[in-house]
């Protein structure tokens, strides 16, 4: 009963910010956005698309962390200095930059020597972007939740970042997101208003159907509320939706925290399950204990198709 008044919530997402509702439920979650500083942004749109989220983050009053893949930054092999001030921008808001790497390979498929290169890579700019700015980089988020695919390899990747001075940033309310925004960004540039409009609706139900599932395993694994992590990506759809994620977050009895904050959780300490794919925290930490948790809620199929056929 609860999950379908969330999703009729849901349905009706206000067009404008709202301030969100002080939680009284200890529910908490941080944001968290990769692929910074535009994701499958059509050019002339990056700029838009970055204050569109920042203004709304900053509306909600959230101390989001935006993660970045610098070769976004270049174009034809050179520095776009158009781009690179997009991030700039993330830090004068008063948000936080973590490394996501220059090219966002995973780790399944590459050797540690090229992981390491990519991270590194990664950091050129933004290490002395954020000291420029009075700040650190501390964080970074593999590309597709990779952290690899067996015990060694994993413990091998943690040291390695450990040594670059990366704290990991896991992940609990994973979903397919992008999968819409791929879709969307296509509906938008073909100026397809009807099919917009049907994204819109699927990714407000998907993720309210992606949150309250994992929200329901997290509360059946641990007994309580844990501090969860939020991924999302800087696109054009949720330059859009974003505020009425948040209103509906806000609803549920979320408060919003820092990604420092959250990991303080000490859910974060227990052992996690290795997988050469990228799941979420939560069901890493159901894996480890032996558990066989249900899968996850899946993108409409219809949707699964265009996207896969775009991307062909």
């Amino acid at each position: 009963m609860r999950i379908l008044t969330s999703l009729l919530m849901l349905a009706a997402w206000p067009l404008s910010a709202q301030e969100t509702p002080t939680s009284s439920s200890g529910k908490r979650v941080a944001i968290t956005i990769d692929d910074l500083p535009c994701a499958h942004c059509a050019e002339g749109t990056w700029r838009q698309v970055t204050d569109d989220i920042l203004s709304t983050l900053k509306a909600h009053r959230v101390p989001a962390i935006g993660f970045v893949n610098e070769g976004k930054l270049y174009r034809e092999g050179l520095l776009d200095s158009a781009r690179f001030q997009l991030l700039e921008r993330w830090l004068e808001a008063g948000m936080e930059l973590g490394n996501h790497t220059f090219a966002h390979r995973g780790a399944t498929r590459t050797t540690v020597a090229e992981f390491e290169e990519d991270v590194v890579k990664g950091e050129q700019l933004l290490r002395p972007l954020m000291e420029q700015h009075g700040r650190t980089l501390r964080y970074f988020r593999h590309p597709f939740l990779q952290t690899g695919a067996t015990p060694h390899r994993r413990d091998t990747l943690n040291a390695l970042l450990g040594e670059l001075g990366y704290t990991i940033a896991p992940v609990t309310f994973d979903n397919d997101e992008y999968i819409y925004a791929f879709c969307y960004e296509h509906a938008k540039r073909a100026k397809d208003d009807s099919l917009m409009h049907a994204l819109v609706e699927g990714y407000q139900t998907y993720m309210s159907k992606s949150v309250l599932f994992h929200e329901a395993e997290a509360g059946s694994f641990f007994g309580r509320d844990i501090a969860h992590i939020l991924l999302i990506h800087a696109n054009t759809l949720n330059a859009t939706q974003l505020d009425g994620l948040l209103t509906w977050f806000g609803q549920e009895g979320y408060s919003f925290i820092t990604l420092e904050e959250a990991l303080k959780d000490p859910c974060y300490q227990l052992p996690e399950a290795t997988t050469p794919y990228g799941f979420s925290w939560i069901r890493r930490w159901q894996l480890a204990a032996g558990n066989k948790p249900p899968w996850p809620p899946e993108i409409q199929p219809e949707v699964q198709q265009r996207y896969d056929a775009l991307r062909k």
